[in-house]
């Protein structure tokens, strides 16, 4: 049997499937490794003071750092990351030994300690320092602790600089009666490694061998000479984990906003690890137990009757069903996108319009003019009610992960009512304005799985050249139409002198449609 320890860092424990398995009676062992500014320190201060501030009662955390002083490590928990928004009372205990801080913290779960100690090897000892320290040292604590009360978590950093005069067997033996001892003590422990190029290793790692968790962080280019930091699991004893790079960022106490998505869009102060674009799908079907939820029955309200003119047979698009609308420019795509939405709302249902063409000053603009949105989406100061959420996507840096990670919580999280309908205005190019979406042509196929997965019906509009409808244009809807249930197609069409607004069904899977075109007044 197994415990799971939840590191409580948002999306690491998603990647881990839970958080981390241990034998049970026993305790997790893991190490932090990457180069120098890849974020390992602050990852592993994150995991033992999350730990710590959600500690029972009387227990205490231990940190030992080779390079950053007490001081300096006290200053990024109360200052930079604000104790991670908890709403834990903390307080420095008076400084009693030196190159050694305490720290206190009053939570509902009672009253924990964070012990934070200055390691410094004997390499690095000098007669004004606290004594040489090793992990020999190290272990001796965490157990004199223990005679006071539990030790949940012990985290080391640099842990490689107080092994430095051993050789690789050596290095290797102490690692793998670290783990033991500290199993046995029933304590969680957390090393940090700073690595050179693995390329350089002859041989797995004395962290590999000895390790329940090995975490490897990195930079990965992106975007020309955009470096993006990564995490990756190398290696997980006993339990599934999501395999592949996933991109991380970290952010400041000040930093929490939610009312765009964007680079700088976090959650909370802290460390936030976005898993892959192929990882949230897996995580979707896993937790759907591989059922894909059934689309509906019945043929949805889309908000103009347009829409569905060109269906036969009273069929449509139903719940559950994913919609293309390729718009030609000079169509009102956007309208159209709004009137889909407009329908859920007047239904009392909430929905989402996502757009990165117009801000939402613009988005209640055009709602106001409209009396068809005016009506289900705008309040009397002409805002947007709460059941239509917007979210307008401003250029940014960001991985495709991030992207979509940001995009499913705007669907709703946290308690929020979840969205029965989004639309997508405009998917047209959007590595202009993401240039770390450059190549990423799976995520748009990925991205409807998973809407699929929320019961959300999405509409996504893209930009075709003009004059595809007439043949003088080179366009391929292959793509759209291998990806989506529905592909609509809203072109301009030129008849004795009057140009008219015209839309055609080119595929639907669950319908039939005529091979004609509907001319739309938009007026209805």
């Amino acid at each position: 049997m197994f415990d799971v320890l939840r590191t409580r860092i948002d999306g690491l424990d998603a990647i881990l499937a839970g958080g981390v398995r241990y034998p049970e009676g026993g305790a997790a062992f893991m190490f932090l490794t990457g180069g120098a500014g890849s974020g390992k320190t602050v990852l592993g201060l994150e995991m033992v003071g999350r730990h710590w501030l959600d500690a029972p009662d009387g227990s205490t955390c231990l940190y030992y750092s080779v390079e950053h002083t007490p001081r300096s490590l006290y200053r990024k928990l109360a200052f930079d990351f604000g104790y991670y928004g908890t709403d834990a009372e903390v307080r420095l205990l008076p400084e009693e030994v030196a190159h050694k801080l305490v720290l206190e913290a009053r939570t509902a779960h009672g009253t924990s300690r964070l012990v934070l100690t200055q390691a410094t090897p004997a390499s690095l000892a000098d007669d004004g320092g606290g004594g040489s320290v090793d992990i020999d040292w190290i272990l001796a604590e965490v157990e004199n602790h223990g005679v006071a009360g539990p030790v949940g978590m012990v985290c080391v950093d640099n842990v490689g600089l107080l092994l430095t005069d051993l050789d690789y067997f050596g290095k290797r033996r102490a690692l793998l009666a670290t783990r033991r001892k500290l199993m046995r003590l029933g304590v969680h422990g957390v090393f940090v490694q700073e690595t050179t190029d693995a390329r350089d290793l002859k041989m797995p790692s004395a962290e590999e061998f000895s390790t329940d968790i090995l975490m490897e962080l990195s930079f990965q280019n992106q975007g020309g000479q955009f470096k993006a930091r990564t995490l990756e699991i190398t290696k997980a004893r006993h339990q599934y984990y999501y395999r592949g790079p996933h991109h991380f960022s970290i952010a400041g106490r000040g930093v929490i906003r939610d009312t765009y998505l964007g680079a700088r869009n976090e959650r909370g102060p802290g460390v936030h690890i976005y898993p892959s674009v192929a990882a949230q799908l897996s995580i979707a079907r896993d937790n759907h137990g591989g059922e894909i939820p059934p689309r509906g029955y019945e043929v949805l309200d889309v908000g103009h009757p347009a829409l569905l003119e060109g269906f036969l047979d009273a069929t449509g698009p139903t719940s559950g069903s994913s919609i293309a609308l390729l718009a030609e420019p000079g169509t009102r795509y956007t309208y159209l996108g709004m009137r889909f939405l407009a329908a859920a709302c007047a239904r009392g249902e909430h929905s989402l319009l996502v757009s990165t063409k117009e801000d939402r000053d613009a988005l209640q603009r055009i709602a106001w003019r409209e009396l068809a949105l005016r009506e289900h989406v705008l309040d009397a100061e002409r805002r947007f009610r709460p059941e239509l959420r917007t979210l307008y996507l401003h250029p940014e840096f960001i991985s495709a992960g991030k992207f979509t990670w940001d995009l499913m919580r705007f669907v709703g999280t946290d308690g929020e009512p979840e969205v029965s309908r989004m639309v997508f205005d405009n998917i047209y190019r959007l590595e202009d304005r993401f240039p770390l979406l450059a190549g990423q042509k799976f995520m748009i196929p990925a991205l409807i799985d998973m809407l699929r997965y929320r019961k959300v019906t999405p509409l996504f509009i893209d930009l075709i050249p003009p004059g595809c409808a007439a043949g003088t244009a080179k366009f391929d809807p292959a793509r759209y139409m291998v990806q989506f249930d529905h592909v609509l197609h809203l072109f301009l069409r030129e008849r004795d002198g009057v140009v008219e607004h015209c839309l055609k069904v080119l595929k639907s899977s669950t319908g039939v449609f005529t091979r004609d075109a509907v001319v739309i007044d938009y007026a209805r």
